[in-house]
């Protein structure tokens, strides 16, 4: 079975540029060039220009650069395309060529090579059963199809931050959509050789952990803003002025090393990888001939009965390290149930699972604000207004986790009772 992989290039302004890199990798190839011009539902349109690259000696695999638009919902996306199709025999040359495009000065990302399914994706009315490679009858699908979908979201979240200069809202943005392509790894784990599950987990986790501190600070100022907001009407409206100055300031140091971390294209040669290791795994021997809903079902039924027992592993509520380690099962578990459409589950369980989350989150951040906060005042023992100003945030931030404390029980016990008739029910 052929295979494609798709590098989308980001902010070309010469339209040559692309297929210049593109002739320098595959001079001994026949070139053919053809202008498309292809009209889609609510007038939708792709036209481009198209030059496919064929290798005189059989090596496996064509490439195809793409150069045009795509006109959706009345708004011009530009097409800068390399998609290269090929056999699981040139998996290694695939990963050179790769290689040696993403050394290139053009940045790129990685995104859907069906361009007729990206349109959709762009209108909002695709899923992933419209992709190419998707069959309900092996479980090998979720590696082909569950995973790439997640992978493609978190290269152009990528994108989207390290090429951006205003990236406050990308940092939460991008780390959403690693928790979701973590969670769909992490649920799919058994299709895959522990090693390289391991090694592509750390490698997500060692993004979010970068991208966590900046995160933090962005927590923090947020606090800061709604006790203003709270203080509004007030004869005297105290400002944490001088706290927000710093938090401002270690969240710019935080955001440059975010920035001076990551290479786009490093991370797209990363991701890349990934993608080729999902598109070319073998299933294991106990799984070969499962059909893809069985698989889901045994693995949600593994995760429901491990979500059930968490209060008998971590009783103390109160403890916010136990409550810490039922937040990310809680988590982890609503985005794998979103990332598996096959399975039907009610909007009020969902609705439970994302107070719960909520909540859980709600009091985690205060927790971090707490320890972050009182840090900050540790440094600047002799700032009166600072040391003011930090006793008030982490005065009103108890407040309110206290009252999200007493509230805690009651959605416990109303999610896991929803979650075990869903489970009778359905799994």
């Amino acid at each position: 079975m052929k295979q494609k992989i798709c590098l989308h290039g980001l902010g070309l302004k010469n339209k040559g540029q692309l297929l210049t890199v593109v002739q320098k990798l595959l001079p001994q190839s026949t070139v053919k060039n053809k202008i498309k011009e292809k009209y889609l539902a609510n007038d939708d349109l792709l036209k481009y220009k198209r030059t496919k690259f064929v290798p005189v000696s059989e090596v496996g695999y064509k490439v195809t650069c793409i150069s045009g638009v795509m006109v959706i919902c009345d708004n011009i996306q530009p097409l800068n395309e390399v998609i290269i199709e090929y056999e699981v025999k040139a998996v290694n040359e695939v990963r050179k060529l790769l290689q040696k495009l993403l050394a290139s000065k053009i940045k790129f990302v990685l995104d859907e090579p069906d361009l007729v399914l990206r349109a959709k994706q762009l209108r909002g009315r695709t899923s992933m059963e419209d992709m190419a490679l998707y069959d309900e009858d092996t479980a090998l699908t979720a590696l082909c199809c569950h995973l790439p979908w997640h992978l493609y979201a978190a290269s152009k979240a990528w994108g989207d931050l390290l090429t951006c200069t205003n990236e406050r809202n990308l940092v939460r943005q991008l780390r959403v959509k690693l928790r979701r392509l973590r969670s769909s790894l992490t649920f799919f784990k058994d299709l895959l050789p522990m090693t390289t599950f391991e090694q592509y987990k750390m490698l997500i986790k060692r993004w979010a952990n970068i991208l966590g501190d900046a995160r933090e600070y962005d927590v923090a100022l947020l606090t800061c803003m709604k006790i203003r907001h709270a203080q509004r009407g007030e004869e005297t409206v105290e400002q944490v002025s001088r706290l927000e100055e710093i938090l401002q300031d270690y969240r710019a140091k935080a955001s440059k090393k975010v920035l001076n971390a990551n290479k786009l294209n490093e991370v797209t040669f990363q991701l890349a990888e990934m993608l080729l290791t999902m598109q070319n795994a073998v299933l294991p021997e106990e799984y070969q001939e499962m059909r893809l809903k069985q698989f889901i079902r045994l693995r949600l039924n593994t995760w429901c009965g491990k979500l059930m027992l968490l209060q008998d592993k971590y009783p103390a509520f109160d403890d916010m390290e136990q409550l810490h380690k039922i937040r990310i099962k809680v988590k982890r578990f609503r985005y794998a149930l979103q990332g598996v459409p096959e399975i039907y589950f009610p909007t009020s369980l969902l609705r439970s699972l994302k107070s719960l989350q909520d909540m859980l989150g709600f009091l985690h951040d205060d927790y971090v604000n707490d320890m972050l906060v009182g840090e900050i005042m540790k440094q600047y023992p002799d700032d009166a207004v600072l040391q003011y100003e930090g006793a008030m945030f982490c005065g009103w931030e108890r407040a309110k986790a206290e009252a999200a404390l007493a509230s805690l029980p009651s959605l416990w016990d109303n999610f896991t009772a929803q979650l075990g008739e869903w489970q009778d029910e359905h799994l």
